[in-house]
């Protein structure tokens, strides 16, 4: 799914809220730090620099409603899976055969019989992915804390 999101190099989970059968996923992008050289276990690096989240990051909240299921995995221990179809590789994708969906279908499918059918969508972030389960594609607004 193209997005605003996929106009940003890096991106961070700000929060993740549950409320009134929403799910809420406000991001952060991460600006990458000036190069620089650091000397670690002492050794010289050139170039080195840092992925943070600073005043100038532009946060983005993406709604998902009628939601099924969803996780939050640390990005370390997902692993590519060529059975996925999904849309494209952007930060926010939209899969139409998962493993994940498979076992939601098998274990929670009656949700079919009152919400019809869903989607996987996926949020890879620099540290998390979150997958989704939804009869409905999300929405993805820029947002400001109030």
């Amino acid at each position: 799914m193209k997005t605003p999101l996929d106009d940003a190099a890096y991106w961070f989970i700000h929060g993740i809220a549950y409320k009134d059968d929403e799910l809420l996923v406000y991001l952060a992008e991460g600006l990458e730090s000036e190069p620089r050289r650091v000397t670690i276990l002492g050794t010289v690096v050139d170039g080195a620099g840092s992925i943070d989240v600073g005043d100038d990051s532009r946060l983005f909240l993406v709604r998902f409603r009628r939601i099924v299921a969803w996780q939050v995995i640390d990005e370390s221990y997902t692993q590519w899976d060529d059975t996925e179809i999904r849309d494209d590789k952007n930060f926010l994708q939209c899969l139409s055969r998962s493993k994940y969906l498979d076992t939601i279908n098998t274990n929670h499918g009656w949700y079919e019989d009152t919400l019809g059918p869903a989607l996987h969508y996926r949020v890879w972030t620099l540290t998390d992915v979150v997958d989704v389960v939804s009869c409905e594609p999300p929405e993805v607004e820029e947002w400001s804390p109030a």
